[in-house]
């Protein structure tokens, strides 16, 4: 089984993709540059799995993987990583 792929909202992904759908690379979790955020860190959620820049849902959004990104006119962004072929 990959890890590249999800399930569900994504909430318990834990791949390393680090870039969005439209290709922008995501901010590291723990840090506030360019964007700063208070409340999706390492610290907040460390369930979550904030590794480093990779795409995450730690707040379980419906709409699946997202993160910061480090272009400075765009906060956040969702990621596009396939759904598992075992899920429905």
């Amino acid at each position: 089984m990959t890890s590249d792929c999800i399930n569900g909202n994504g909430k318990d992904y834990r791949g390393t993709v680090a870039k969005t759908g439209n290709g922008r690379t995501c901010q590291e979790w723990s840090s506030q540059s360019p964007h700063s955020h208070k409340y999706f860190t390492p610290l907040t959620h460390p369930r979550a799995g904030l590794d480093k820049n990779y795409c995450r849902n730690p707040d379980g959004d419906v709409n699946g993987l997202w993160c910061f990104t480090t272009d400075p006119e765009k906060i956040w962004e969702y990621c596009e990583i396939p759904r598992c072929c075992n899920y429905p």
